[in-house]
């Protein structure tokens, strides 16, 4: 029998960060937008919930949680602000990447340091984008020199970059191999090796850091290389699909609170002796947008629920949630902006600032474009690469 309720303990997550979100993060959402930063007292706050590690192993400090209650609390974190869901996750990247990617060990050794009481203070990064990199590697490298990995190379787009206690760096062990010659490894603060680059001047979610880090010689012990299992490459299937649907409940949570704005806006504001919400025009899109959003909603628990369930690296449900989600959230806050007419184009309002972090999300995660072409690629029994080398499209298929 399908079941779409949620148990006890899942009501009260979704309750507890839904009353954060609207009473700590929204208020907050304009000021530490143009503060650029989340002020220590704010961190300190999310990390007495408990959820930075919300889905981390007991072992590793964390609660065991299920996938599809680590979406409902994105979802309700982006509802509150998008830039905060993101910023205030002060493992980020970094601790899923330890999930997928290491082994119980490392997971216990790294992970347990955001799980203290000095956690909220610590932050992580994955390392993976570069700037005009192959599509089917990284320019960065790794050479063996011993019993130990040196690093070379500079990352681009780093969610904490420069700023984190440790960095998941993604690097090419083999230069002609693509993915089969990939590697990731944890560069811990303090390496001389490592160093920050140029911040990143976001379009939306400017609460984030973002940024560059250089990668000059770095020294690590072999122990901070992530093997995946048995199958590196398969692992990080794992990681990119995990953190692709957490970004879409993100998504789901910025379509509802965008969708909710403009529902309560069409039914106070007037027009020819009625509340305009009652013209059928702007009716109609609000039952679109009602739909847009429960549908995102229920492909992101499916597949993650799919996702767990079954093992898989990856799923063709949960590459469809992501690129619904995306899109799903782009319409929501675009249509709400028109609903609003010319306020929505002003700061006044907040569905301007979710149309922007909408876009800045979807660049984020897995593109749409990615995750579609997963899709046919599962429907057609054929990989679709246009021309591209195979080794590049890799991450995205089983």
């Amino acid at each position: 029998m399908i079941n779409f309720a949620l148990d006890e303990d899942q009501q009260l997550i979704q309750e507890t960060v839904r009353k954060f979100a609207a009473d700590v993060l929204r208020p907050r959402m304009r000021e530490l937008e143009k503060l650029g930063a989340v002020p220590d007292g704010l961190r300190r706050q999310f990390h007495e919930l408990g959820l930075g590690l919300l889905d981390a192993p007991e072992a590793a400090g964390g609660q065991g949680a299920s996938l599809v209650t680590a979406a409902l609390v994105h979802e309700e974190l982006a509802f509150g602000d998008p830039g905060l869901a993101v910023a205030l996750w002060a493992p980020h990247l970094a601790g899923q990447a330890l999930l997928c990617l290491g082994d119980a060990a490392q997971q216990t050794r790294f992970l347990a340091r955001f799980a203290d009481t000095a956690g909220h203070a610590r932050l992580g990064a994955v390392a993976y984008a570069e700037r005009g990199a192959p599509l089917d590697g990284f320019h960065t490298t790794a050479q063996r020199r011993g019993d130990r990995w040196v690093l070379n190379g500079r990352k681009a787009f780093v969610v904490n970059g420069g700023i984190a206690d440790l960095h998941v760096v993604f690097a090419q062990l083999d230069g002609t191999s693509g993915w089969a010659g990939a590697a990731a490894f944890v560069v811990e603060a303090g390496n001389p090796g490592l160093a920050a680059g140029e911040r990143h001047a976001l379009l939306g979610l400017e609460t984030v850091h973002a940024s560059e880090i250089v990668l000059t010689e770095c020294e690590i012990p072999d122990g901070n290389r992530l093997l995946g299992g048995d199958d590196f490459l398969r692992a990080t299937h794992r990681l990119l699909a995990r953190a692709g649907l957490m970004n879409a409940a993100r998504q789901v949570g910025l379509a509802r609170a965008a969708y909710e704005f403009a529902l309560a806006y069409t039914q106070e504001r007037q027009a020819f002796g009625k509340v305009i919400a009652h013209f059928q025009a702007i009716a109609f899109t609000l039952a679109e947008m009602a739909m847009d959003l429960e549908s995102a909603r229920w492909m992101v628990w499916r597949a993650a629920t799919e996702l767990e369930r079954e093992g898989k690296p990856t799923t063709t449900s949960t590459l469809e949630a992501i690129a619904h989600a995306n899109e799903v959230a782009w319409r929501v806050a675009d249509h709400g902006v028109q609903l609003l007419g010319g306020a929505g184009y002003v700061q006044d309002y907040p569905v301007e600032k979710w149309l922007r972090d909408t876009k800045a999300l979807a660049l984020f995660g897995l593109p749409s474009e990615c995750a579609s072409l997963g899709v046919a690629s599962a429907e057609l029994g054929h990989p679709i690469a246009d021309g591209l080398p195979s080794s590049a499209l890799q991450p995205f298929f089983t």
